[in-house]
């Protein structure tokens, strides 16, 4: 039977529209049956810490906090409050979902206790939620698609022959972006599915070695046998945990020479231009001329050339700028710059930004006559971050590297397996440069290049 839109006549023939009768009873049904769920929680938590409380904070500090060193459980202890309380909630959805306690001497599921004979006394719905809330396993899925305020598409990272699921959720989807990590638990509810409350968010960059972990665990079973799970429930959580008491601050690092990137823009004063542009003609490793500016470059151990040094036109018509992308390339840069150009140019100040800490942090140094430094507007950062990120990855389509079992990308592809392993690589390295140019407020450098050079599709 097709469902009647708002505004036809209600099914139940009370002569009143679909949205002032009947509708208006299925949303306070479904009001009724939201509440009920968390009131399940609720109910079984306060009846196991006041029947089993001793034996449940003994089965938590067992699966959890005694896996910790003393130095790690120091450090959770002094987390922001609001951190700790979303830490403690997981933990206990995880003991209802997946605990075992003792009773009796005797070792029991913690979702058996309560179901059982002597458990609280729940409503159907109640028992029915917590019966779904202890059989749906705990998976690691990729956010695809974000509808904030509605919906999240989530992919299965462990097991992505599985078709994306379409998540009704309201508030968590506000917060998320693509390519979002996620550990949660995935609930069937009526026509549509939802999340169940505990949300492990797991930074892309350092779950790489747990989803390495975890698909050799689960090589050979499938999404819902009962050995799957157990290994999911027991590693993500402590994996999840340990991220709180070793925190790691990212860092964009130049691909060559494994230093912080940074953007240092040297500005100078052209005295002769003559003389400027006889000195760079005269320098083998240059490339270019005083229209385009120059280039240095120099042969990494890859065999690729890869540029060391920037110089371009300023916005005046005596002014140049020197650009590196680390700081050993502006200490090495600048003497030879400066001893090759001679008295053709004269320094006026550099300029030092972070791309971690942008605005721009200036730090000028002392010249005979200063001048404002040029500010970078959010398209310049992005265009000069990105020109680093594609000398940074120049060669990458072909270079072994250790998360594919130290095959090149190119290699990978050649295999569904690989091709997923890759495609999700270059995820990380394209929600890494979101996240940062959101914080940094500038448009995102766009790694398209790094798919057409391997020929798969974005």
């Amino acid at each position: 039977m097709k469902k009647p839109g708002r505004n036809d006549p209600c099914p139940c023939g009370s002569g009143k529209k679909y949205k002032q009768c009947c509708l208006r009873k299925e949303a306070e049904q479904a009001e009724q049956a939201v509440s009920d769920r968390f009131r399940a929680v609720s109910k079984a938590l306060s009846w196991l810490m006041t029947v089993h409380g001793r034996a449940a904070r003994a089965a938590i500090d067992a699966a959890f906090f005694k896996q910790l060193s003393d130095e790690e459980n120091e450090l959770l202890q002094h987390l922001e409050p609001t951190l700790y309380q979303g830490i403690m909630f997981n933990t206990l959805e995880w003991l209802l979902a997946e605990g075992f306690i003792t009773v009796k001497g005797e070792e029991r599921r913690v979702a058996e206790v309560l179901l059982g004979r002597g458990g609280p006394l729940f409503s159907a719905e109640q028992r029915q939620w917590l019966e779904l809330l202890a059989s749906r396993p705990l998976g690691l899925y990729e956010a695809i698609e974000v509808a904030p305020g509605e919906c999240i598409r989530l992919k299965d990272v462990l097991f992505p022959e599985q078709a994306p699921i379409l998540v009704k959720e309201r508030a968590g989807s506000q917060q998320m972006a693509q390519f979002d990590l996620i550990a949660a638990r995935i609930m069937p509810v009526e026509d549509h599915f939802i999340l169940s409350g505990a949300v492990y968010s797991m930074p892309r960059h350092r779950s790489l070695e747990l989803i390495a972990k975890l698909k050799h665990e689960l090589e050979g079973l499938t999404p819902d046998s009962p050995l799957a799970k157990g290994i999911l429930g027991a590693t993500i959580p402590i994996y999840w945990l340990k991220l709180f008491a070793n925190p790691q601050i990212t860092r964009l690092v130049d691909y060559v020479t494994g230093e912080p990137l940074l953007l240092i823009t040297d500005h100078y004063r052209v005295q002769d231009w003559d003389a400027l542009e006889w000195a760079m003609a005269s320098a083998a490793d240059v490339e270019g001329d005083r229209e385009a500016g120059w280039s240095r470059f120099f042969e990494g151990k890859d065999g690729l050339r890869r540029r060391s040094v920037a110089i371009e036109p300023g916005q005046k018509p005596d002014r140049i700028k020197v650009f590196y992308r680390t700081r050993g390339f502006a200490d090495q840069g600048r003497p030879w710059f400066e001893g090759l150009a001679g008295p053709a140019v004269e320094f006026v100040s550099r300029e030092i930004s972070d791309p971690m800490k942008m605005p721009a942090e200036k730090r000028p140094d002392k010249v005979p006559t200063p001048s404002p430094p040029v500010q970078m507007s959010p398209e310049m950062i992005t265009e000069v971050i990105g020109d680093s990120v594609r000398q940074l990855y120049a060669g990458w389509a072909d270079q072994p590297l250790p998360i594919l079992d130290n095959r090149t990308p190119r290699e990978a592809i050649e295999t569904a397996e690989g091709l997923e392993q890759v495609k999700f690589l270059l995820h990380t390295y394209e929600h890494g440069e979101m996240q940062q140019a959101k914080d940094q407020h500038r448009p995102p450098v766009s790694y398209d290049f790094l798919w057409r050079e391997l020929g798969i599709k974005p």
